[in-house]
């Protein structure tokens, strides 16, 4: 799952609005809009006023839970 993802599933998850996200963490709501749908990739200074207008650690989308791994199922002949 790429951080945009991560972050757009957090915001869904805890019932919040793109726009009111994008109000406190200072970053425009057409730019934020566009983060959030991966068609423009996030600065690290975005991702940090991402982080404090959620009120999260920057760490926090970076945790084993959003880690998807892939496993390779081997079929016996």
């Amino acid at each position: 799952m790429e951080i945009h993802q991560r972050i757009r599933s957090y915001i869904q998850d805890n019932g919040m609005k793109f726009n009111y996200v994008a109000e406190k963490s200072g970053i425009n709501t057409k730019r934020f809009y566009r983060l959030m749908n991966g068609e423009s990739p996030i600065s690290l200074e975005e991702y940090e006023k991402i982080c404090t207008g959620l009120n999260v650690d920057p760490g926090y989308f970076f945790q084993e839970k959003f880690l998807v791994s892939k496993k390779l199922s081997v079929k016996s002949a």
